[in-house]
């Protein structure tokens, strides 16, 4: 038996086969489980996988045959239409043995019980990846050996939602080993809070694209870790609010879409930044598009151990100051794309405290030797006492237009080292 192998589920059962499972459930004789156990298992033996499945139908023993002991992983693949009596059969099996995989792939709608896979304490991998799918989660789940949670949606969103039963609409996650947590356009539907609590948590990963304006999710969704090395937080603007509660955090990847069709008052999106940026003991951070927070930016907390801080996407000089002026140990500073002011010409007011201690390398690698650009610039070489480093990948600057830049830029007083490089788009 293929112990690694995908099960496949075509197409619902025939009409005789259903008929022949009703008879063995109402009593009538049913010769293959009165066959001694090795030969059933050895006719099993010459079965590909999807065909010992079928064979439930025509005998329990069967099903019961199918012993897991010997199959580390499971995978199953729902392409078309299925039988969810026999597919909610198979899961509850495997759950019950000391599986260690179980990944469950669908493209199309299901209505698959997954109960029996969160008492399945030998399981370590989880996946889910459905499409037009609802998961109900029990309220309180614990899962000691699992190491990596998927929860993947396929063309559509996937709704996660608990039982009717659970009056407070909380769930609470406990996974004491869990390294590796992804989620990819899941919405956590008529849910009020949940808690995942992974002391041992590395990776978080939680991905939006979808238009959620028809499902709208209002959850508070609470991380706690102790030692994340890698964070990111692709997604739109949202009404489901996200805190990360780790005692440190290695580096984190922030990046919001302007482009919600939700709509939220002032005071939803202010709650909804405070919380995305209170991520304790942050070492880096990548910051992509601003625009949809720049104006609740002096909300949130300060980062006191933050030393490297690089804005992949274009920032107004008033933004960036912000952040500049909430990371007193920033280091390294890096942008990306070319920055530019709210006003003209830009003010000056206040010296990060940064610049006066620890700021050393500043990079600007999309420079186009634009005013507002240089007297940034020039804010920097002048007011950093510690810097050692600043450079410029300049773009689309040849000839006349780069000597006068250099030569502007060298005109500043400073006491670092300036280098020049030809842009290169990566």
């Amino acid at each position: 038996m293929d112990s690694g192998g995908f099960v496949t589920a075509r197409d619902r059962q025939d009409e005789s086969e259903c008929s022949k499972r009703q008879k063995c459930s109402q009593g009538e004789e049913d010769r293959i489980s009165n066959l001694p156990d090795f030969i059933i298992g050895h006719i099993l033996t010459f079965l590909c996988f999807k065909d010992a499945i079928r064979t439930s139908v025509l005998s329990q023993r069967m099903l019961l045959h199918l012993n897991a002991s010997n199959i580390n992983e499971f995978h199953l693949l729902l392409e078309e239409k299925y039988d969810p009596y026999i597919i909610g059969q198979l899961i509850s099996l495997v759950s019950n043995k000391k599986i260690k995989v179980i990944s469950l792939l669908s493209h199309n709608e299901c209505s698959i019980s997954c109960y029996p896979i969160f008492k399945c304490q030998s399981l370590e991998k989880l996946e889910l990846a459905m499409g037009h799918s609802i998961i109900q989660f029990p309220s309180f789940v614990c899962l000691s050996s699992l190491t990596a949670l998927y929860l993947v949606a396929i063309r559509s969103p996937m709704k996660i939602t608990c039982y009717s039963s659970n009056q407070s609409k909380e769930l609470t996650l406990k996974f004491p080993v869990l390294r590796d947590y992804i989620s990819c356009d899941c919405i956590w539907l008529d849910v009020k809070r949940v808690t995942i609590d992974a002391p041992l948590l590395e990776k978080v990963i939680i991905e939006r694209q979808w238009d959620y304006s028809s499902n709208v999710s209002h959850a508070e969704i609470e991380i706690r870790a102790s030692y994340v090395t890698n964070y990111l937080y692709r997604s739109y603007v949202s009404s489901e609010t996200t805190l990360l509660d780790a005692a440190h955090v290695a580096e984190a990847s922030i990046s919001l879409s302007d482009d919600s069709k939700v709509n939220m008052s002032g005071q939803e999106l202010k709650i909804f930044v405070r919380k995305l940026f209170n991520i304790n003991n942050l070492k880096g951070l990548i910051l992509q598009n601003l625009a949809p927070m720049e104006h609740y930016l002096a909300d949130i907390s300060a980062f006191g151990m933050l030393s490297n801080l690089c804005i992949s996407y274009f920032v107004t000089i008033e933004n960036l100051l912000c952040l500049l002026l909430k990371s007193p140990c920033l280091e390294t500073l890096v942008l990306k794309y070319p920055i530019y002011s709210a006003k003209r010409p830009p003010k000056f007011a206040i010296v990060p405290e940064c610049f006066l201690s620890t700021l050393k390398v500043v990079r600007f690698a999309k420079f186009t030797g634009g005013q507002q650009e240089f007297s940034f610039a020039k804010f920097v070489m002048e007011k950093s006492q510690v810097l050692e480093s600043i450079s410029f990948s300049c773009y689309k600057l040849r000839g006349a237009k780069m000597k006068k830049v250099k030569k502007k830029i060298f005109s500043v007083k400073r006491s670092c080292n300036i280098e020049f490089s030809d842009y290169l788009d990566t």
